[in-house]
């Protein structure tokens, strides 16, 4: 995606209140009188953007300016759960590692739980895409991550409701024997998600996080081996 002068404009404001401030000009003063109002009603996304979308769009462009922005960059979460996903945020990124997160979790009482592409989901951040991410967001702990229907795989235990989802990373496989299998694109090597396996697959690890944001969450992190 090839960026505008006009989307490389938002990305001089340092914040979102300097955003809202270059908007104030002298006939909207002259109309509404009082730049307290005029800056409220700005907030409310009156022409303007509001804090979430402009806080998104800034994301969004950051990233297809430099696809290798770090969105946990100076940010220092508490949970062990996002410490370890700020972690493999990079190599991800690079195609290093592929890395597939595991969640089981309770939304608005509501047991849900998926199989998530991590870098996939680190790539669906524009704000138009149906079920993007905020990672900074997630990263500051002031969002949670939660599977959603457009991930690997997802299962809300009210409705009923399941989905799967190949991606650009992984395609996935069904065996009698075996259960769920995620192929891996670029080495064709796979992924055994099956908890009491004697083996992950290739080059693969597992590792179960405790963390106070779910009832259980687990990493299963590929070494991907690309072959040119």
């Amino acid at each position: 995606m090839k960026l505008t002068e006009q989307d490389l404009h938002l990305l001089e404001f340092a914040s979102y209140d300097d955003y809202l401030n270059s908007l104030i000009d002298g006939k909207s003063l002259q109309y509404f009188g009082n730049r307290e109002n005029l800056i409220s009603l700005y907030r409310t996304g009156y022409r303007a953007l509001t804090k979430e979308a402009f806080d998104a769009q800034r994301t969004f462009l950051e990233v297809t300016k430099d696809p290798n922005t770090l969105f946990s960059r100076h940010i220092a979460p508490k949970d062990r759960f996002l410490q370890e996903i700020a972690k493999r945020e990079r190599p991800n990124r690079l195609g290093l590692l592929s890395t597939i997160i595991y969640m089981r979790c309770v939304k608005k009482a509501t047991e849900i739980s998926g199989y998530i592409d991590y870098e996939e989901a680190l790539r669906r951040v524009h704000q138009d895409q149906q079920y993007s991410n905020d990672w900074r967001a997630i990263f500051a702990e002031e969002r949670v991550l939660y599977p959603t229907p457009a991930d690997l795989l997802y299962y809300n235990a009210k409705t009923g409701r399941s989905m799967r989802n190949n991606t650009r990373n992984y395609q996935i496989l069904c065996d009698p024997a075996r259960g769920i299998i995620f192929r891996n694109m670029y080495d064709r090597k796979d992924i055994y998600p099956d908890p009491v396996a004697r083996s992950y697959g290739t080059n693969t690890s597992r590792i179960e996080l405790a963390s106070d944001l779910y009832e259980q969450v687990v990493l299963y992190d590929h070494v991907v081996r690309k072959n040119y």
